[in-house]
């Protein structure tokens, strides 16, 4: 029984860890995405 338990904690780290990881990239995305956003729009203000 106790096996089980080890393994599930196992599991549930894992599940967090990558949780943590797929949260970071969608922050790190949206910035990079803003600050590419806003560097084209700077561009284009000054065309005109």
């Amino acid at each position: 029984m106790a096996q089980i338990g080890i393994s599930f904690l196992g599991y549930t780290f894992k599940a967090l860890v990558f949780a943590v990881l797929a949260y970071a990239g969608i922050i790190c995305g949206k910035k990079f995405r803003d600050k590419k956003d806003a560097e084209k729009a700077g561009v284009s203000q000054k065309g005109k």
